[in-house]
């Protein structure tokens, strides 16, 4: 899916990384997700977040990024019902 190109009842989502994730091992795998999807990674210090990760529910939103990852999409954090 392009970027501009958003399924109809889809939301904004953010999700964290375990803190002390060690990102540098998945880093290509998640910023080529990342630029697919439109997604934006941030790390300070010990946390990642990925922003704006649209789907249509936080379930969703997690497995889309842990499995990028590596992680069980229980081991990560999603903050739903951003504003775009």
């Amino acid at each position: 899916m392009a970027k501009g190109d958003h399924p109809a009842g889809s939301e904004l989502f953010d999700v964290t990384l375990p803190e002390g994730f060690e990102l540098q091992a998945y880093r290509p795998a998640l910023e080529a997700a990342a630029k697919q999807a439109g997604w934006t990674i941030e790390a300070d210090g010990a946390i990642v977040v990925v922003r704006d990760v649209r789907t249509e529910n936080e379930d969703h939103a997690a497995w889309l990024v842990a499995t990028k990852v590596g992680l069980s999409p229980e081991r990560v954090t999603v903050w739903a019902g951003r504003e775009p």
